[in-house]
């Protein structure tokens, strides 16, 4: 079973039949999606326009050891790993695979399919550190050191550390980057937010591309038992430390501004981040590290580009830059801060015109609420249509069209109902 990146649903792997024929396509899907190679011994089911095949495999799986229904496979060398699926099951039909089916009515046939199904070689797994290079396995290391020396402390001041690490996490989290962007209009206006969008999508797109290049596994898949914490895809560079280090770096820029403030205010919070990935068993050392570099770069990039940075031109350019990502990587990230970015660039041809020499003006409590009213209105319509489609062409769309009409919102609608006019 794979783990779908745009809906987080499960389902067998597979796609639509492009110019292969069903068959075909079936060994294609599961070989990209999975990494495992399959033949296609027969149909066992037809229903609507779709075709379920008994494919077995024509090597054995790579299967973690688990004494549960649910055992993780080692496919992070597959092509579509981190890219349409966040991570690959062999699992038996259960409550849980139907609670969080992509397709329910499949799943409510797979106890009467599985034993028709042809069996396919197995290799267990302790670990899977036989299958990653050296280093990793020696940058692993690295995280069971820490852990046992937080669990060597006294064991009430190691769980107090331990859950304080857990919720330092929470520090470096994505969702920062939308809850700044109100706080943005309200105290710095248009060129606040415009640094904040560009550092956000900045983070991303090199985030995104990291992880796909590279294409490091993360620390718990070669040794599940550092496994503390949920995470999915690549590892290298850490999405966490990197907006942790953007975040707080912006943060301590915007306060600097008003009054002088120590460094501490970016620098505690953003390595408590990165500690804290290390710990959980996310990521590697060499991972927070390029984060930190990166989210730090981002935010010196934003205030060196402050003179360019509300500019039309430089949001075409950097959306220019993206598209070849979005048109040749199998992300939808990249496809949104594509869509974004030229969007945005679009409102500022209009709201530029508009609002000349005004862009520092801050929109206040007015444009706090508005521009969180419309993000949480397209948020609940984003989540809306996940929820009843599973179709992932749709909720492709639906995304982009979101992130799209965010960058209306923030651009045009925003500072038309809450910038003071002359």
């Amino acid at each position: 079973m794979t783990r779908d990146i745009l809906n987080n649903r499960i389902s067998i792997p597979g796609g639509y039949v492009d110019s292969d024929n069903p068959a075909d396509a079936a060994i294609r899907e599961t070989l990209e999606e999975t990494g495992v190679p399959v033949e296609a011994v027969g149909e066992l089911a037809r229903m609507n326009n779709a075709i379920l095949f008994d494919c077995r495999a024509t090597s054995p799986i790579p299967v973690l050891k688990t004494d549960t229904d649910k055992a993780r496979v080692a496919a992070w060398q597959a092509e579509h790993f981190g890219r349409e699926v966040r991570a690959v099951y062999l699992m038996k039909p259960n409550q849980e695979m139907l609670d969080n089916a992509r397709f329910p009515e499949q799943v409510e046939m797979f106890p009467a399919l599985v034993p028709l199904a042809s069996p396919s070689p197995i290799q267990l797994f302790d670990d899977f550190s036989r299958l990653s290079s050296p280093f990793n396995t020696w940058n692993a290391s690295l995280n069971r050191d820490f852990q046992q020396a937080i669990d060597a402390l006294p064991s009430s001041l190691a769980k107090t550390v331990s859950v304080f690490l857990d919720y330092a996490s929470a520090l470096g989290s994505g969702v920062l980057f939308f809850l700044l962007i109100p706080v943005a209009l309200a105290t710095g206006g248009l060129k606040r937010l415009a640094q904040l969008l560009f550092v956000t999508v900045a983070v991303t797109v090199v985030v995104a591309f990291g992880k796909l290049f590279f294409a490091v596994p993360r620390p718990f898949y070669l040794f599940p038992e550092l496994q503390l914490a949920s995470a999915s895809g690549f590892a290298f560079p850490s999405g966490h430390t990197a907006t942790a280090f953007a975040i707080w770096g912006l943060i301590y820029t915007w306060l600097n501004h008003a009054r002088k403030v120590t460094v501490a205010v970016w620098l505690i919070p953003a390595v408590l981040v990165a500690l804290s990935r290390v710990y959980l068993g996310v990521h590697y050392v060499t991972d927070v590290l390029a984060g930190a570099v990166l989210g730090a770069l981002a935010v010196l990039g934003a205030q060196r580009l402050t003179a360019s940075i509300l500019t039309t031109r430089f949001w075409l350019v950097l959306g220019a830059l993206i598209v070849p990502f979005a048109l040749t990587q199998i992300q939808p990230t990249f496809l949104y801060c594509a869509a974004f970015s030229l969007t945005f660039a679009g409102t500022l041809a209009i709201t530029n015109q508009q609002f000349k020499g005004q862009t520092n003006t801050p929109m206040g409590w007015k444009g706090f609420l508005v521009a969180l009213a419309g993000m949480v209105a397209l948020a609940a319509g984003l989540y809306f249509v996940s929820q009843i489609s599973n179709s992932s062409i749709e909720i492709l769309i639906a995304s982009t069209m979101t992130v799209a009409l965010l960058a209306v919102w923030l651009g045009f609608v925003t500072p038309r109902w809450c910038q003071p006019h002359d």
